[in-house]
C-alpha cells in the first residue's frame, strides 16, 4: 500500500485536494479540525485503548488516567484536559486502533500532526508505518514535512496558481484528476494512453 504526502504553501489547496479525493472516492477522511466531545474522559472512549498513546504513562503516573478529559473549547467553554497537540495524537491513535483490522481503506488525514511537538515524530513514523501495510494514506503536512517526505511513497505538491496540475515526485504539470484518480488506487494504479496523450 501507499503514502502519500501532500505538501504546498499555505493557501496553497492542499485541502482543496483532498476534499476532491473525498468527493472521488469512498474514503476515512479526519478533517484538519476535526474534534472529540472535550468533557469526556479519554479512558471512556468507546473501542480505545489509551495505553497505546506515547504519552499516556504520564497520565498514569499523577493517578489522573481515569479522570484526564480530551479537553478543548465546546460552545465557548474552554475545558482543560489534554494538549492541541495530545489531542491531535488522540485523533490519529482512534484511527490506527479503528482501522487495524481492516484492509484496503483509503485514509484521508488533513494536518494530523500540527501541534505535534518533534518528541513525538518517532510514534508517528511507527504508526504510519504499520498502517500503511494494509492502507493507502494520503495526508496533507505543514509540520515534520521533510521526515514524512523521506518516509512516503509520493509527493503531491499543490500550487495555488495552477489548480488543473500539481506536481508529483517532482514531475511537474501531472494533470490533477489523474492524480485524484491515482490517489484511490495506491501502487496498483497504471496510467494507459488516452487522447490525452497525443
Amino acid at each position: 500500500m501507499t503514502l502519500t504526502v501532500c505538501v504546498g504553501a499555505s493557501g496553497s489547496g492542499k485541502t482543496t485536494f483532498l476534499n476532491d479525493v473525498h468527493k472521488s472516492h469512498k474514503c476515512t477522511y479526519i478533517r484538519q479540525y476535526h474534534n472529540l466531545r472535550p468533557y469526556i474522559a479519554v479512558s471512556a472512549i468507546p473501542n480505545f485503548d489509551p495505553t497505546k498513546l506515547p504519552y499516556w504513562d504520564i497520565y498514569i503516573k499523577e493517578n489522573k488516567s481515569k479522570t484526564i478529559i480530551v479537553g478543548g473549547t465546546i460552545a465557548g467553554q474552554f475545558m482543560a484536559g489534554l494538549s492541541g497537540g495530545q489531542r491531535k495524537l488522540l485523533l490519529f491513535e482512534l484511527i490506527v486502533q479503528r482501522t487495524a483490522s481492516q484492509d484496503n481503506l483509503l485514509i484521508v488525514l488533513d494536518e494530523p500532526f500540527a501541534g505535534v511537538t518533534d518528541d513525538f515524530v518517532p510514534f508517528i513514523v511507527g504508526r504510519l508505518n504499520e498502517m500503511r501495510k494494509n492502507h493507502n494514506i494520503l495526508l496533507v503536512t505543514n509540520d515534520h514535512v521533510e521526515t514524512l517526505k523521506k518516509m512516503a511513497d509520493n509527493t503531491v505538491t499543490v500550487s495555488a496558481i495552477d489548480r488543473s496540475t500539481v506536481k508529483i515526485n517532482g514531475k511537474m504539470g501531472v494533470d490533477r484528476g489523474m492524480a485524484l484518480l491515482a490517489m484511490s488506487i495506491g501502487d496498483e494504479y497504471q496510467h494507459s494512453t488516452n487522447n490525452k496523450d497525443l
